[in-house]
């Protein structure tokens, strides 16, 4: 047992102290740190006169109706000063409003094309008016004029907590899903080299002539494994200390005030059930790995030898995205399987299709198949790891079988 935990001690302290496990740690927070930055500068600034355009007119009544749009400002009496300030970049562009004949007319300057949502806004404000105009124009009596403004009676009868919880599920789990894909790729591609990285070289056979291969295969997925819990502890201390701090920021203070169930409903989202299998299903994911690096004969053949473990990742993210809108049979079923069931599983617990028997059923078998898993492979290993002929990947396997 002491060399099993020299070996664990040794490979963990090799992960953690790597600048690709710092900058692996820190990148999704440099990430959300620099998103929320540019979102705050970017509303900070959406309201400056540059943003804006200017309605220029000689008739001050048809300007009225533009009071509540943000994005108009009516600062610039006339079109001189209008043109002087696109030159100087104080404003996009402006628009001469007339009326005549009882026909408003309207005519955008500027050196780039209206913005879509700035365009409606102003059809919208400048049909209202036109249709005041006409009916003044037509003298109608006020039953006339009131029969001719009636409108469709529409309403929205759903549940806003329910929609609320939907949309936060979707979130949470792309985000769970997405640091899944991210930390299976990365742990996976670096197993695999490193266990390549040591088949066929002398100082193996010194390393098994003190310490059984078996011993030596389970100290190095210790290792790992600590590395991978180590991860995911960042990442949830980080998780609390992100909602401590937003808590005292006044936007997404007055945000939980209004929506109280957030917070319950993100206890849900990040559940230990979800983290549990997302932490076993990346050790399952790493296993497999030193096991397909451990049948390359080359270093530079690491990478193919990870392309299956890819693919499988790639099957489990997209399939469970794309099937996880509702409870189908093959839900179900990939949700129960070794792999799979570290992305299908979780889909179901956070969408409520699945129950907690459910969901210990489905992490036992994982479990169990982990473990199994990694016991045959370290009792193989020697096997393995000795094997130098380059007879591909099968052959190398069968071949593995029969060392004693």
């Amino acid at each position: 047992m002491k060399q099993i935990w020299i070996v664990t001690k040794e490979t963990y302290l090799r992960h953690v102290k790597s600048w690709s496990f710092v900058v692996m740690v820190l990148a999704p927070f440099l990430m959300l740190g620099l998103s929320i930055g540019l979102g705050y500068i970017q509303g900070a600034t959406a309201g400056r006169q540059a943003d804006k355009i200017a309605l220029v007119s000689s008739e001050a009544s048809l300007l009225d109706g533009f009071a509540m749009e943000e994005n108009f400002t009516q600062t610039y009496k006339d079109e001189a000063a209008a043109k002087k300030a696109i030159k100087e970049e104080k404003i996009l562009g402006y628009v001469a409003i007339e009326s005549e004949n009882g026909q408003i007319k309207a005519v955008y300057h500027g050196e780039g094309d209206m913005k879509q949502e700035d365009k409606l806004a102003l059809l919208q404000t400048l049909q209202q008016l036109q249709t005041t105009i006409n009916v003044s124009q037509a003298k109608l009596s006020s039953e006339q004029q009131a029969a001719l403004n009636r409108e469709p009676q529409f309403s929205e009868k759903i549940n806003e907590a329910k929609e609320q919880k939907k949309s936060l599920q979707k979130i949470g789990f792309f985000i769970i899903s997405m640091l899944i894909y991210m930390i299976l790729l990365t742990y996976s591609a670096s197993t695999a080299q490193d266990i390549a990285n040591e088949k066929g070289t002398k100082i193996m056979e010194v390393i098994f002539s003190s310490i059984k291969a078996s011993q030596y295969f389970y100290g190095r997925l210790l290792g790992i494994l600590g590395v991978i819990v180590t991860h995911f502890s960042i990442y949830i201390l980080g998780g609390f200390a992100l909602v401590a701090l937003g808590s005292n920021i006044d936007l997404i203070r007055k945000f939980l005030d209004e929506n109280p169930e957030t917070i319950s409903q993100l206890g849900t989202i990040f559940s230990p059930a979800t983290i549990a299998f997302a932490v076993l299903g990346v050790c399952a994911y790493v296993i497999l790995s030193a096991f397909c690096g451990s049948l390359v004969v080359r270093i530079e053949d690491a990478q193919k030898a990870t392309q299956p473990i890819i693919f499988l990742v790639m099957l489990g993210l997209f399939g469970s995205m794309s099937l996880g809108q509702t409870d189908t049979v093959i839900l179900k079923v990939g949700s129960y399987l070794p792999f799979l069931s570290t992305f299908f599983m979780p889909q179901r617990l956070i969408n409520g299709y699945a129950s907690n028997i459910e969901a210990l059923i489905s992490f036992a078998v994982l479990l169990a198949f982990t473990l199994a898993m990694a016991w045959y492979i370290g009792r193989i290993y020697a096997g393995l790891i000795l094997q130098t002929d380059d007879i591909g990947f099968i052959k190398s396997f069968k071949k593995a079988l029969t060392h004693k």
